[in-house]
């Protein structure tokens, strides 16, 4: 018989034995999901608000208006379209859209919803953007056409189940599936998932494929060559060629790399997915770096020609320097911490005394060769002074960037940035306005 002060062993063993099997089936459970959880990859990205020593300069709210004409105006089921035109009815001319979904912007976006955590928005992206845009072996390719008698005819209306051209497997590009791993891995970073750590492996797969043996041109472009020089001695003298005179600037078709795709971030996360790689990626970061022009003008070539080993400074007619290839460039120096202080210098100079980016430079003079403000450079500036720590030259840059917003009630492109030509024609652009969201926030 029990008393007072007696113990009841049976009880107290049972209820022991309880709790010892549920804490080994506890911590056997945190030690199943630890072993069958992705790996965990690190994806730190530079240049966002979050990351800044600074207060923005814009609202978020401000941001949201941007966003929110953007899809109002330029989204579709397969993406954002290119660009729109506003209409005008003094010249008689209607709205209209581009025919074209270019990959980059969307590439852009989809890192932009990334970079602020929108989880949601961000998997309705990449189901959209992996549906219209990938290869069967997973590749990116750049360009999607609205289908019809032109791929780029311009619609006055914006189709959202426009019917496309069909796809070529050699229009792939690696730049772009270069950029849409730095997306994965971004999205991976912040949302580890069995889906997502498929989807950036595998793209490392393929990329790994491309580009592992080497860094392959992305684009043929023509170089301008010196006209054969005649020989003087020869018999009988040779005239001139009134035909060879006029044709003595010729040009010629070659492979380039372009600088401003080698996104050294992306490729550095390639290369710690398979270290083999890390050649490619100290090869493309020596790349860029060496594409700088002159301490005059600290901006960078166009890209490098593998048949001539030689840098291509500029394939326009005349001697200028695109700024928004030049800037993309820095940028991506500027994310490993590599940035040449004189680009900063550079900008500096021509923001805050100029107030105006320009979309072009004379190489030689260093000065603007063109009237029109590049709005694509004003938002890689922020970035860049972003990444710098520079308050005053990011504030420039916004500040600058933020006057090209539509601010009038009727106009049909509200709140969003848009360029104006010498006719007064409104043209509103995707990449303007994601290199914006970028920007600002």
């Amino acid at each position: 018989m029990a008393t007072i002060g007696s113990s009841n062993h049976p009880g107290k063993a049972k209820w022991l034995f309880i709790v010892l099997f549920l804490l080994l089936a506890a911590a056997g459970t945190l030690v199943w999901f630890r072993l069958s959880a992705p790996p965990s990859r690190p994806f730190t990205v530079p240049g966002s608000q979050a990351a800044a020593s600074f207060a923005a300069t814009i609202q978020p709210e401000e941001v949201k208006k941007i966003e929110v004409r953007l899809q109002n105006i330029l989204m579709t089921d397969v993406g954002f379209v290119s660009w729109y035109q506003q209409a005008n009815t003094e010249l008689g001319l209607p709205a209209q859209w581009s025919g074209e979904w270019i990959a980059q912007d969307q590439l852009l976006y989809g890192f932009w919803l990334a970079e602020q955590g929108r989880k949601t928005s961000f998997d309705q992206w990449n189901k959209q953007f992996r549906t219209y845009f990938l290869s069967p072996r997973g590749l990116v390719y750049p360009v999607r056409n609205k289908a019809g008698d032109d791929s780029l005819e311009m619609m006055t209306r914006l189709d959202s189940d426009a019917r496309l051209e069909p796809a070529a497997d050699d229009s792939e590009s690696w730049p772009d599936s270069l950029l849409y791993l730095r997306v994965l891995a971004l999205a991976y970073a912040k949302w580890p998932s069995d889906s997502l750590n498929q989807e950036e492996t595998g793209l490392a797969g393929v990329l790994t494929q491309v580009i592992g043996t080497g860094l392959t041109p992305d684009r043929l472009v023509a170089i301008p060559t010196s006209a054969p020089t005649q020989d003087p001695a020869a018999t009988p003298t040779p005239r001139p060629d009134p035909a060879t005179e006029q044709e003595a600037a010729s040009y010629a078709g070659d492979p380039v790399i372009r600088l401003a795709a080698l996104d050294l971030l992306a490729l550095k996360a390639l290369a710690e997915l398979d270290p083999a790689l890390d050649s490619r990626y100290a090869e493309a970061v020596s790349l860029v770096q060496e594409g700088l022009i002159s301490e005059a003008l600290p901006l960078y070539a166009y890209g490098f020609a593998t048949s001539q080993q030689g840098y291509v400074r500029f394939i326009r007619p005349t001697p200028v320097i695109d700024l928004q290839e030049s800037l993309a460039c820095a940028l991506h120096l500027a994310e490993i911490g590599q940035l040449d202080p004189r680009t900063l210098s550079w900008l500096l100079e021509h923001l805050l005394n100029d107030n105006v980016l320009y979309t072009t430079y004379h190489i030689t003079q260093g000065q603007p060769s063109t009237a029109e403000e590049s709005l694509a450079g004003l938002a890689l500036t922020a970035r860049i002074a972003r990444i710098a720590g520079h308050e005053p030259l990011y504030r420039q840059a916004v500040e600058r960037l933020s006057w090209h917003r539509a601010t009038s009630p009727t106009s049909s492109v509200l709140d969003a940035v848009f360029r104006q030509d010498s006719q007064g024609v409104v043209t509103m652009t995707a990449r303007d306005n994601i290199l914006a969201l970028l920007a600002m926030s």
